[in-house]
């Protein structure tokens, strides 16, 4: 008697074989995207949440606007300062004014009248 076994040989072992490999093959394509997706999921979450991530970006972004506002600000101040440095240093006129106003200086033989009260 000849052998009639093997894959194809017995019928319904075969179709058997073959649904296991069907049903292995399709939990391994389940479990590729699974850990595909998750991976994607981790992807995006770092690239949103992470410490070099949008959100982050974003602050930085926000802060540095901020300081180069506060930069621009200390330099007009630096220079409204430098300009009032050289003016009290070069400017006669305006170290007797500032001399006379801020501290209540006089020449010689002149009188400071200080009044109480708003009218005079």
């Amino acid at each position: 008697m000849g052998y009639s076994g093997g894959i194809t040989g017995n019928r319904a072992g075969g179709n058997a074989i073959w649904r296991q490999i069907r049903a292995e093959k399709k939990k391994s394509g389940y479990v590729f995207w699974t850990v595909v997706l998750l991976s994607l999921l981790y992807l995006a979450g770092a690239l949103v949440f992470g410490d070099m991530g949008y959100l982050k970006l974003r602050t930085l972004r926000t802060r540095t606007q901020a300081l180069e506002a506060r930069v621009a600000n200390l330099k007009q101040k630096d220079t409204r300062l430098k300009t009032s440095m050289k003016d009290y240093r070069d400017d006669e006129f305006y170290q007797e004014k500032l001399a006379r106003e801020d501290l209540g200086l006089a020449k010689k033989n002149e009188y400071i009248f200080i009044f109480n009260g708003t009218s005079q």
